[in-house]
């Protein structure tokens, strides 16, 4: 998860700097969008798959999960504010802040899944 958080940061980094270079929306920022929430996918998958193999988390389950299906959420809805404001300067600033936002939540739930103890 830490890896995924430094490369979600790196990725939500250039492009919030393409943002505020006024960048318009295209395939490269849509692209980072659909990575971030692949990864956010396999981590699902594999946050299912580990507690029935016997490897679940050292936090509060719930705090956990509530953080993942956040995240899920934020780049659809940063990709929709963007298509709706396609033409305004804007839209790719809020994807990017958006991939920024779920670098930080992944950062949370290593914590969550691997430091805290309940």
């Amino acid at each position: 998860m830490l890896a995924q958080a430094a490369v979600l940061g790196a990725i939500g980094a250039v492009v919030a700097i393409m943002g505020l270079a006024r960048r318009p929306f295209g395939d490269l920022v849509f692209g980072a969008a659909a990575f971030t929430l692949l990864t956010l996918v396999v981590q699902t998958v594999a946050s299912i798959i580990a507690p029935i193999a016997g490897a679940g988390p050292s936090g509060d389950l719930l705090e956990y999960w509530t953080y993942l299906l956040t995240a899920l959420v934020i780049p659809p809805a940063a990709v929709l504010w963007a298509l709706v404001d396609k033409k305004g300067e804007w839209s790719t600033l809020v994807v990017g802040v958006g991939i920024l936002a779920c670098a930080v939540m992944v950062y949370r739930m290593h914590q969550i899944w691997f430091v805290q103890v309940a």
